[in-house]
């Protein structure tokens, strides 16, 4: 696969994949996904698809998962990044550098974070800190 997609979506679920990629197209946007289950898998559809945006689901316990998005971070400078998770407070506790990222706590409002990757992907003005947000 060498096709640009607008959005990668790394998130632990093939349904949750799915949902958002249709979630994604309804705004115009192209997305793929996989399950972080290894950095080679990851990583490989960063590099095929030169996204724009990629959204990462953190996973419990949240020092493993924060280091491997940290790394992505670093080998995908072009990229940015937007991080789901299940509980926000501990992920911040674990990995405070995390702060500097728009976060959605599940279970998360799918429009609200489609519109922010539109914004993020597109550069329009939204401020991505002031719309994550925690479950609602």
């Amino acid at each position: 696969m060498n096709t640009h997609l607008d959005v990668a979506l790394i998130l632990w679920n093939k349904d949750v994949i799915d949902l958002m990629s249709f979630v994604l197209l309804r705004r115009n946007l192209s997305s793929g996904g996989v399950e972080p289950s290894g950095k080679k898998v990851i990583e490989d559809l960063i590099v095929s698809s030169r996204p724009s945006v990629v959204i990462f689901d953190l996973a419990p316990p949240y020092e493993g998962s924060a280091a491997v998005a940290l790394r992505l971070l670093n080998r995908f400078p072009h990229c940015s990044f937007l991080m789901t998770c299940a509980d926000a407070h501990l992920a911040l506790k674990n990995a405070p550098w995390l702060s500097a990222f728009a976060m959605f706590q599940k279970p998360y409002e799918m429009d609200k974070l489609a519109d922010l990757v539109r914004s993020m992907v597109t550069g329009s003005s939204i401020d991505a800190r002031a719309v994550s947000i925690g479950a609602s």
